[in-house]
């Protein structure tokens, strides 16, 4: 990335020692998405504790765990990653921080979701409205009453493989959030607690209302702000999810700090672009390919579009042409771009120009 010191950190990173306890360590951090990087007496870099892939994903440490045997290698980025690249390895391994390294695997720093936000906010994707982000969780939010036992809430983490879970009233009005995370006390702590090993309080705590656990801060916006927006709101307070609400304080979606990193990411599946043609003369197949050529890379660009096709109709002569362009969005209605005309070169130029324009 030609801009990598504008999203790398090379103060106050968050380090243990390898002889560090997983509770020490993990007292350090904030999120499931935290991660504190683990060096040895000779500062060399060793990998990093996450509490992801040492208390969610794996069952087998307990607080008095040394570091060294809950290590976790995180992908290391390189200063010449492209930044989707590094969302890219950022999301797959579900860490929100990740170590930088030098082409001499120097390591030189990390870069962070937060850091990586900041930058995105100032780019064209930022302008997207939040309703039209193809990744946004919208109309499968995941939901527990306050007055639900958290055993439930459990179930769910679960069932739908996912960290977050919204709560709400019995009018389903929005309350509040549930994480994964904040249940980890509760089970191993972090700091100066013990893991929970009797029978009967593991009962009580599974029946435990879900209230109880649920953070009331929580932030939303509607699916028309913008993707600026929503960085905007997670940066400022230090939180990783929006709730989409609507004017009834209903949840309809959330967003999280994957779905707007994923905006970013190019190494998603290629967007269909069908492409139907009817008398097209050989005179005019170049033109034709390099116009549905500019079409499809701008289709593949456009984060709002699902796909597109392309219908090419003339007359036998050369004497008229129809060019008819359909986009469809990942939501609200299919737009339909069709022109008609004697000049074939004029024509695919004004399609061109209302395509740009959206």
């Amino acid at each position: 990335m030609k801009d990598i010191k504008k999203i790398l950190k090379t103060t106050n990173i968050i380090k243990a020692s390898p002889n560090d306890t997983l509770s020490s360590a993990l007292g350090k951090l904030a999120s499931s998405h935290d991660a504190a990087f683990v060096f040895d007496s000779e500062d060399k870099f060793l990998g990093v504790i996450n509490p992801y892939y040492t208390l969610i994903k794996s069952s087998a440490y307990d607080g008095s765990t040394k570091v060294a045997h809950a290590l976790f290698h995180p992908p290391h980025i390189n200063v010449k990653d492209s930044l989707a690249r590094i969302v890219q390895l950022m999301n797959e391994s579900k860490i929100h921080y990740l170590p930088v390294f030098d082409d001499e695997n120097k390591f030189l720093g990390i870069t962070s979701a937060r850091r990586i936000l900041a930058f995105m906010k100032n780019l064209d994707v930022a302008k997207l409205k939040i309703g039209q982000m193809p990744h946004t969780q919208k109309g499968t939010v995941i939901t527990v009453k306050l007055d639900d036992p958290i055993s439930k809430a459990q179930q769910y983490f679960k069932e739908y493989k996912t960290s977050k879970i919204v709560v709400v009233d019995k009018n389903d009005r929005l309350k509040g959030i549930l994480s994964h995370y904040d249940l980890i006390p509760y089970i191993m702590a972090p700091g100066n607690k013990q893991r929970r090993g009797d029978r009967g309080e593991q009962i009580q705590f599974r029946q435990t209302p879900v209230k109880k656990y649920t953070k009331t801060l929580v932030l939303n916006l509607s699916e028309q702000n913008t993707v600026k927006d929503a960085i905007e709101q997670v940066l400022n307070k230090a939180i990783g999810s929006i709730i989409l609400i609507d004017a009834d304080s209903r949840p309809t979606g959330i967003v999280t700090t994957r779905d707007m990193l994923d905006l970013l990411r190019t190494d998603k599946k290629k967007k269909n672009v069908s492409i139907t043609t009817k008398n097209l003369s050989k005179r005019h197949v170049v033109t034709f390919d390099d116009f549905t050529k500019y079409i499809t890379e701008y289709i593949q660009r456009n984060e709002t579009i699902f796909s597109a096709s392309i219908v090419y109709e003339g007359e036998k002569n050369d004497r008229l042409f129809k060019i008819t362009v359909h986009l469809t969005p990942f939501k609200g209605r299919p737009l339909v771009i069709s022109r008609e005309g004697k000049d074939f070169a004029k024509l695919l130029q004004e399609v061109k120009a209302v395509v740009r324009s959206g």
